[in-house]
């Protein structure tokens, strides 16, 4: 108890919010639980004990239809073996009670082997095993009543008395096989009911002690806040002069104290003021880290990309080709360029690589990716490109290098190889590639373009 007392203000709220949300939790889960579980048991009731009951029902009126045919028979006497129409009669009447008795009883076990089968009987589980078992006896003595019936009819007035006598024995087997089947309907039926309702009792019973014990946590965390508060906010406020000064050093220490509506309107304040601080310190070193970004992939010399930059790039598009994308390479040099060094100097020969790098950006995309991978020698990234289309643009860049003419700047010449990207290329097989036709280029006399 006193080591609660002593912690931080953060470690109480927070031990006493997790217990809350706990009890939150804790009664979210439970009534989930329990509305599925009475929900389960309600469709248990709707769609097996209340369609049995109708079934039983169907069967009461089947046996009263039954014994209206009994006393008819008894009534008729020998008229019953004398009219052939009578008889027709009392075997049709036999017939129809025998077919529509069976289909009930075939019912009801599709009810119970249906509910039994896919785990729907959640409520006396026993009881409903022990129904089905009830109606199938109740079938094996509509059975038997159904060979007494068959063996009455086709027997002459003889035998009449013999026969008939065990028929209405069967048939008030029959009666008192129904009447036991309809009581334990009855009573499972109420059993499940009251089940349900004790369920619904307990699941408005434990709802309410979870939702007065979150009430009482959820005040109780309240008032604490409320008390802890005011003999924290004023250090927090304190230390954030601290940061103020120690940011803003450039400028007076004393920091004009914001008066606001309350406490938290103060705090506020204060803290947008620090924001906006670190925000500008923030965006000094985003600048700084722009400007250093640009250094690690550009070549100093051109301005273009660096190779590390091409390496990462070449990654990338293999990728994206990998999920159906498409791209192109050119790989390119400047013909003779080690002459133009030797002969007029390597400032000259600088120049003729920045001249080089101005012509070709003014001909590419702004998707296209240009890099210096070497001294002399470039390399081009065409995104969403094919091999035709790339060679064309490839002719376009020699041209364009063949024809310029600028003061100071030594007539050069370019040679190129352009390749597209291949099902089984990797990033060495297509830059590879590139790499050959570039020198088939330069075998074949140097200002040309070679595709492949």
């Amino acid at each position: 108890m006193f080591h609660w007392l002593n912690v931080s203000m953060t470690r109480k709220i927070s031990g006493l919010s997790f217990v809350l949300l706990s009890f939150l939790f804790v009664v979210i889960v439970y009534s989930a639980y329990q509305s599925q579980r009475i929900y389960t048991e309600m469709h248990e009731v709707a769609e097996i004990d209340v369609p049995l009951s109708e079934v039983i029902s169907d069967m009461e009126m089947l046996q009263l239809k039954q014994h209206l045919l009994m006393e008819s028979i008894r009534q008729q006497g020998d008229a019953f073996f004398t009219d052939a129409s009578l008889r027709a009669n009392s075997i049709k009447g036999f017939d129809e009670f025998s077919a529509q008795l069976a289909t009930q009883l075939d019912k009801a076990t599709e009810i119970l082997r249906t509910g039994l089968g896919f785990g729907s009987v959640r409520i006396q589980l026993i009881d409903h095993q022990t129904l089905m078992q009830q109606i199938n006896l109740l079938h094996q003595h509509r059975m038997n009543f159904d060979r007494l019936a068959d063996t009455f009819l086709a027997q002459e007035k003889q035998a009449f008395a013999n026969v008939w006598a065990e028929l209405e024995q069967q048939d008030e087997a029959l009666d008192t096989q129904a009447d036991e089947l309809l009581k334990k309907i009855d009573q499972l039926t109420m059993n499940v009911s009251a089940t349900v309702e004790n369920q619904e009792r307990h699941f408005v019973t434990m709802n309410v002690i979870l939702g007065l014990s979150a009430f009482a946590i959820g005040t109780y965390l309240t008032l604490y806040i409320i008390i802890s508060f005011r003999k924290r906010i004023w250090s927090l406020r304190g230390q954030i002069d601290s940061l103020h000064r120690s940011i803003d050093v450039e400028h007076d220490n004393s920091l004009i104290r914001y008066k606001g509506l309350d406490e938290f309107d103060e705090l506020e304040t204060d803290l947008k003021a620090l924001v906006r601080q670190f925000s500008a310190e923030m965006n000094n070193r985003d600048e700084v880290e722009t400007q250093l970004l640009e250094l690690a992939t550009r070549d100093k010399l051109t301005g273009a990309f660096n190779r590390h930059k091409w390496d990462e790039q070449v990654k990338t598009e293999l990728a994206l080709a990998n999920r159906g994308h498409h791209f192109s390479l050119i790989l390119l040099d400047v013909d003779h360029f080690k002459k133009i060094n030797d002969t007029q100097g390597h400032d000259v020969g600088d120049n003729v690589l920045r001249l080089l790098v101005n012509t070709l950006r003014k001909r590419l995309r702004e998707t296209d990716i240009l890099c210096r991978v070497g001294g002399e020698e470039f390399a081009i990234l065409l995104k969403d490109t094919h091999l035709a289309e790339a060679a064309m643009l490839a002719e376009q860049l020699r041209h364009s290098v063949e024809t310029l003419k600028i003061a100071d700047i030594p007539h050069f010449t370019i040679s190129l190889g352009v390749t597209d990207y291949q099902d089984t290329d990797d990033q060495a097989r297509v830059i590879k590639r590139a790499d050959i036709l570039l020198y088939e280029a330069k075998g074949a006399g140097r200002n040309r373009v070679m595709a492949g």
